[in-house]
């Protein structure tokens, strides 16, 4: 499964101004540090070459976002699809991120899933994943 084809990654999260778990706050930070750090991670991602496709979910209009990814999922060819932590670590998100995960399946059944563990972990979760080295 190692590898680049397409040299695109999908990248699914929440946005970072939604309201949050204070300890999920004290593990990413304010919405401009989480901001910060997304921008920093996939900044190195484009360096390696690999265009992160970013799509961040407005919790508060769940069927829009998700009629929206189930768009993105039809129409790019991606190496694989991120979903990250403040979907999965988020107790009243798991329905969400069970109906990502069930969607990711249905219409990209070959592209592997990934995991990141915050906002700043996508490039070390595709080096781990598909084995490509991101400076």
């Amino acid at each position: 499964m190692p590898g680049l084809i397409h040299n695109r990654v999908l990248l699914i999260g929440l946005q970072s101004t939604i309201s949050m778990p204070q300890y999920f706050r004290e593990l990413f930070g304010t919405a401009e540090e989480i901001r910060v750090k997304l921008a920093t991670d996939h900044d190195r991602i484009r360096r390696a070459g690999i265009t992160p496709v970013m799509f961040q979910l407005n919790s508060l209009e769940q069927e829009k976002g998700l009629k929206d990814l189930e768009g993105l999922l039809q129409d790019g060819n991606y190496d694989a699809i991120g979903i990250g932590a403040g979907v999965r670590l988020q107790t009243d998100y798991t329905g969400l991120f069970e109906t990502i995960v069930n969607m990711c399946r249905t219409i990209t059944p070959s592209v592997p899933l990934m995991f990141n563990d915050g906002p700043d972990g996508s490039a070390a979760t595709i080096e781990r994943l598909l084995g490509v080295r991101i400076p």
